[in-house]
C-alpha cells in the first residue's frame, strides 16, 4: 500500500510499504477515505515530535475510513489509554501516563485495536469525521474552563474556531482575538465579535501554543477568572508566567490536553448536528504527495486540508 512517511525533519516520502494488520490479529484494518491536518502534523513534518517512533515513520491522526472486516463506517482516534496507571483509575484516561498512539493516517490503510473506532453518524462525511480527534480535544477544553458567560479565545486557528463554535452553542458570549484578518472573518460567522487583540475576560482560552500566547492569556483574564491552556508549546519551549497575575488577582490557571473516548462521541455528534460548521474548516482535497506544500502553508483562512490517499499523483 502507499503511505507517508516521515524520514526526518521536512523530509516525507510516499513510499510502498506492506500492508498493515495480517500479522496482528489484536487491530482492525481500516480503509483510510480521509485524513485531515493539523498543527501536530506541522511540527511533527518540521521539527519532529516526542510522541514519533524512529524514523522512517508514518504518521497522520485525524483519520476517517471503513473498516475492512464488517465495512463499517469508523473514525480512528490517535491514542488508546493504558487503563491501569494512577491518571487512568482516576478517571483522567486523557493525561495516561503509557497510552498506545495511533499514527499512520496518511495512508490508503492503518491498523488500529478495536478500542480506537468510533461509529461515524449517518450522512457525516469522512472528511468531517475526521476532525472529531481535534474537536474532541476542544469539548474536553470546554468542560475544563469555567461557567462564565463572558469568554475570550485567543488564536483563530482550527482549534480556536471550533472553541468559539461549541461555546456560542452554549449560549456564551465569545470574542476571538487573532492577527489576521481572514480568520477573524470567520469567527464573526460563527457569531463571535473579534478583535486583534483580547481585553479583559472572565474566562480566557489559549488556542495558539507559543510561550508568549501563555503570558497574553494569562494577562487578558479578569480578577478571579479562569485561563484555560490548549495550545501546547514545542518541545522544550521555555514558558516563564508572570506569577503576579496569577497570585494578586487569584487566576485559576488550567491545562486541558488531548481528550478521553466519550468526549470523541460527543464531538462525532456535535459535527453530525453542525454545532460546528465543520465545511468552514475543510481545505481543499490533495493526494499524499501534495502533503509537504500542504503543511508548508501558512496563510489565509484557518483551514484542514483533507488528504484521500486513493488519489494517485
Amino acid at each position: 500500500m502507499r503511505a507517508a512517511l516521515l524520514y526526518g525533519p521536512q523530509d516525507l516520502r510516499v513510499e510502498e510499504i506492506p500492508d498493515p494488520g495480517p500479522h496482528d490479529p489484536a487491530r482492525i484494518v481500516v480503509e483510510v477515505e480521509a485524513a485531515t491536518t493539523c498543527g501536530t502534523d506541522v511540527k511533527m513534518w518540521r521539527h519532529g515530535h516526542r510522541v514519533l517512533p524512529p524514523y522512517p515513520c508514518a504518521f497522520g491522526h485525524e483519520m476517517a475510513g471503513i473498516r475492512a472486516d464488517t465495512g463499517e463506517r469508523v473514525l480512528v482516534s490517535d491514542s488508546v489509554a493504558c487503563g491501569a496507571c494512577p491518571t487512568c483509575r482516576a478517571g483522567r484516561s486523557q493525561i495516561c501516563r503509557r497510552p498506545t498512539w495511533i499514527l499512520g493516517g496518511f495512508a490508503e490503510r492503518i491498523a488500529a485495536p478495536e478500542a480506537a473506532l468510533h461509529r461515524i453518524p449517518d450522512g457525516l462525511p469522512a472528511a468531517a469525521a475526521a476532525m472529531a480527534e481535534p474537536l474532541a480535544a476542544a469539548v474536553h477544553a470546554v468542560d475544563r474552563g469555567s461557567e462564565a458567560r463572558d469568554v475570550g479565545i485567543l488564536g483563530g486557528g482550527p482549534m480556536g474556531l471550533m472553541l468559539a463554535a461549541l461555546l456560542i452553542g452554549r449560549g456564551r458570549s465569545v470574542t476571538l482575538a487573532d492577527p489576521h484578518a481572514e480568520r477573524r472573518a470567520q469567527a464573526a460567522q460563527l457569531g463571535a465579535d473579534t478583535a486583534a487583540g483580547l481585553s479583559r475576560h472572565e474566562l480566557v482560552f489559549e488556542a495558539v501554543g507559543r510561550p508568549e500566547a501563555w503570558q497574553a492569556a494569562v494577562a487578558a483574564a479578569a480578577p478571579g477568572g479562569v485561563v484555560v491552556l490548549v495550545g501546547g508549546c514545542p518541545s522544550g519551549s521555555e514558558v516563564t508566567l508572570d506569577a503576579g497575575p496569577l497570585h494578586y488577582d487569584e487566576l485559576d490557571l488550567r491545562g486541558a490536553f488531548h481528550h478521553a473516548p466519550a468526549e470523541v462521541d460527543r464531538a462525532l455528534a456535535a459535527l453530525a448536528d453542525v454545532v460546528v460548521p465543520w465545511e468552514m474548516l475543510l481545505g481543499p482535497t490533495i493526494s499524499l504527495g501534495q502533503l509537504p506544500a500542504a503543511l508548508a502553508a501558512r496563510e489565509g483562512p484557518a483551514k484542514k486540508w483533507v488528504i484521500d490517499p486513493r488519489l494517485q499523483e
